[in-house]
């Protein structure tokens, strides 16, 4: 009976389910991520113009926008997590529009080179549950491992005492 009640629900959720998968999937065969035709002039990746186009343009950009943030504030993530957003996307952008993948060296590069900059005096996190002293984890492993072979004993002779 509930079969029959959810049947016609069931029916147009699978049509609509495969309008959906038809008109916004891109299926690997209709990708061209990996077409070197979409950048003619750019056949292979050109890494000395990468490096270059991403100083100019987006060490440029990121630059101006941390000038803009205090710097004692640099190392607070919620104030600098835009400003490298839109790095990391410039960066890509480039990346691809020069025919390149990314990440790739010259990125990895580039980034070291913006966290030594602007990131270099911040903190490591801190841990939040440090180890505790060796004397304690000593302490606190011997007592029940020291337990065991009394108890067996325990058990043995009152074994032997019902018997």
């Amino acid at each position: 009976m509930i079969f029959l009640l959810l049947f016609p629900v069931l029916v147009l959720g699978e049509i609509q389910l495969q309008s959906n998968v038809s008109s916004d999937v891109t299926f690997e065969d209709n990708e061209s991520f990996q077409d070197q035709e979409s950048f003619p002039v750019f056949r292979h990746c050109n890494e000395s113009l990468l490096e270059h186009v991403s100083y100019i343009m987006c060490w440029n950009l990121f630059h101006s926008e941390m000038i803009d943030i205090n710097k004692e504030l640099w190392c607070e993530w919620d104030q600098v997590i835009r400003p490298y957003n839109e790095l990391t996307k410039c960066i890509e952008t480039w990346t691809t529009n020069l025919g390149c993948y990314f990440p790739n060296q010259v990125v990895q590069d580039f980034f070291i080179q913006i966290h030594s900059s602007f990131f270099q005096a911040c903190p490591e996190e801190e841990q939040l549950f440090p180890d505790a002293p060796s004397g304690v984890v000593l302490t606190l492993t011997l007592i029940p491992v020291s337990l065991i072979p009394v108890l067996v004993f325990l058990v043995v002779w009152k074994s032997k005492i019902c018997d």
